[in-house]
């Protein structure tokens, strides 16, 4: 959930200047949401109201409000998101993060659905005022009172501006599941250890056929990989994992949305060149297949 925007490890989003850029996004938002579900719409309208919410009152209580008491947050370990958002340090008041919602979707039942776009961090007294890109990706879910709040939330630096289509676009949905979902049908859960099973013997090869055709692939210092053959060709030079566990998994009513999370390791156990947490989106295919259309590693220090 973490990442460096200043100096200091701070929310990927956690302090936001809108002004010039609500009025930028406005626009061409309200154009492409009029075809989108009711439930995707609310969505992203509460994801450009959690950003302007922070200009208001700073981004520690903006985000308190639109994190859901249950969020969960790796900062450091696995924890509720909350606790870790109070413990973080106050920005720089010059400092500006200004993002917006440009990809996602929704499940079918209308109560679980993830965004990401580019970010921009802009600070007048670092770097000449140049901006540092990365990209953000969010998972959201209904409440009872029927509004969305974040149930986890990621940043990763990118080393130049994430190229996105203009307005929102709503991922691929033509060979989506719709059918009968119940206590008979395989769980996400299963899908998620049989993937990482093949991962512990190379990255390509457990991936093949379970990949969504817009996948995405979100890493720390570099641009997503975008796309079922970029990625199996960008995976193919990636490293297995010497460990790598599922810690929770949770698929929308409908059976055709959810997420999976849980911490990995690459390279001896003993000295890991990398350790951390993933967390994948998946879409459930209508031959009843779970596939990946998100994939993020939230690598932790130390």
């Amino acid at each position: 959930m973490l990442f460096v925007v200043y100096d200091v490890l701070v929310s990927p989003r956690l302090v936001a200047t809108i002004g010039l850029a609500l009025l930028a996004i406005a626009a061409p938002l309200a154009q492409s949401t009029k075809t989108l579900p009711e439930a995707l719409t609310q969505m992203v309208e509460t994801e450009r109201a959690f950003a302007a919410r922070a200009l208001i009152v700073g981004w520690k209580q903006a985000f308190l409000e639109y994190f859901a008491d249950d969020a969960v947050g790796f900062d450091g370990q696995s924890g509720r998101a909350k606790d870790q958002i109070r413990a973080n340090p106050d920005p720089p008041p010059d400092l500006q993060l200004i993002w917006e919602p440009r990809f996602g979707d929704v499940a079918a039942s209308g109560e679980l659905g993830y965004l990401t776009g580019p970010v921009r961090n802009v600070r007048k007294s670092r770097d000449n005022g140049r901006p540092r890109h990365s990209t953000y990706a969010s998972l959201w879910k209904r409440q009872r009172d029927r509004s969305f709040k974040v149930i986890m939330d990621f940043g990763v630096n990118t080393p130049g501006p994430v190229p996105f289509a203009a307005g929102f676009t709503r991922a691929p949905i033509a060979n989506r599941f719709s059918g009968d979902y119940d206590d008979s049908t395989p769980p996400l859960s299963a899908a998620d250890t049989v993937l990482n099973s093949g991962l512990r013997t190379g990255q390509a090869g457990a991936y093949r056929g379970r990949l969504a055709s817009s996948v995405r692939f979100l890493r720390q210092n570099m641009v997503p990989v975008v796309g079922n053959r970029a990625a199996l060709q960008w995976l193919a030079k990636q490293p297995a994992y010497s460990a790598i566990d599922s810690r929770f998994a949770e698929a929308a009513r409908s059976g055709d949305l959810g997420y999976t999370w849980g911490s990995y390791v690459v390279g001896p156990a003993q000295k890991p060149t990398e350790k951390g947490f993933y967390v994948r989106v998946w879409q459930r295919e209508r031959n009843g297949q779970w596939n990946v259309v998100m994939d993020v590693l939230q690598p932790q220090s130390g």
